[in-house]
């Protein structure tokens, strides 16, 4: 006897997630989807080396699976971020760790981002104080086991790097047979936040004196060029000059005077790149300066 037997048509579908109940097969995720948001904020948007700001990376999934061991990153561009920035602080919710990668932070989030919801890092970055004046386009990045996006552009962030200059300028006899010569020492000291990375200083006297160029200032007719290296903030840095002065010039008193005439990054504060001393030669063995 033969049997008959029905044949019903079942959907793909059907027969999929059939399937994968018994686990003859596993449903995954998309491996990309246009749908899944990257979006960063940054506050302040400028900022001055030595302080801090804070970023905001946002991921928004509106799909519906979930993202599974998600991992958001933050990166700049067109410089590294960690070459120019420390993480002071991270927030990446209940059960998550950040740490610093090659050349960018990353939070690695302790839940899942389920289909249709959002989670949201807090970084927080210290700008170093030896960072350059730039304008850093952040860009935000979500990596996972079963989904990534690529780099997406966020908000720019400026980045002032000032470096306060103050000078004195110092004279003191160095007395000959049958003349003398004026020493005189720059001091510029780096009053910050930047670290200043070089600057020069025009020094004047009176006409009639001629400066003696040295190893930091080149001296010419009665002006001289000093130069000044690297200094971080809160130091300082000397150059030297120096006047002759002979029996003519006894008894007459001459002004001296240094300013400051480049330097690397901005000086916000004119009021100090100035200083002025006056010296009178008493005799080729003695005078006095200030």
């Amino acid at each position: 006897m033969i049997s008959r037997f029905r044949i019903r048509r079942v959907g793909v579908t059907t027969l999929l997630v059939a399937l994968a109940a018994t686990g003859a097969v596993a449903l995954a995720a998309p491996a990309s989807a246009d749908t899944v948001g990257v979006a960063l904020t940054v506050s302040p948007s400028t900022v001055t080396v030595g302080n801090s700001v804070t970023v905001t990376e946002t991921i928004t999934n509106t799909n519906g699976f979930t993202i599974l061991q998600p991992k958001v990153q933050l990166h700049s561009t067109p410089d590294n971020l960690t070459g120019i920035t420390t993480l002071s602080s991270c927030n990446p919710g209940t059960g998550g760790t950040c740490g610093t990668l090659s050349n960018g932070y990353q939070a690695t989030l302790g839940a899942a981002i389920s289909g249709n919801s959002s989670a949201t890092v807090t970084f927080t970055l210290a700008v170093d104080t030896t960072a350059p004046s730039s304008v850093e386009t952040l860009v935000g990045q979500l990596v996972a086991t079963n989904f990534g996006t690529g780099p997406v552009n966020g908000p720019t962030l400026t980045i002032n790097a000032l470096a306060d200059l103050g000078v004195t300028l110092t004279g003191k006899p160095d007395p000959g047979l049958l003349s003398m010569t004026l020493d005189f020492t720059v001091k510029v000291t780096n009053n910050g936040p930047g670290t200043e990375v070089g600057a020069t200083y025009t020094a004047t006297a009176t006409s009639g004196l001629d400066i003696s160029s040295t190893s930091t200032c080149a001296g010419h007719d009665n002006t001289a060029t000093c130069t000044i290296g690297s200094i971080p903030a809160g130091g300082s840095a000397t150059a030297k000059f120096n006047v002759p002065i002979g029996l003519l010039d006894i008894g007459i008193p001459f002004t001296f005077s240094v300013t400051r005439t480049t330097s690397t990054p901005t000086d916000p504060n004119p009021a100090n790149d100035t200083s002025t001393t006056e010296c009178t030669a008493v005799s080729v063995l003695l005078a006095s300066c200030g």
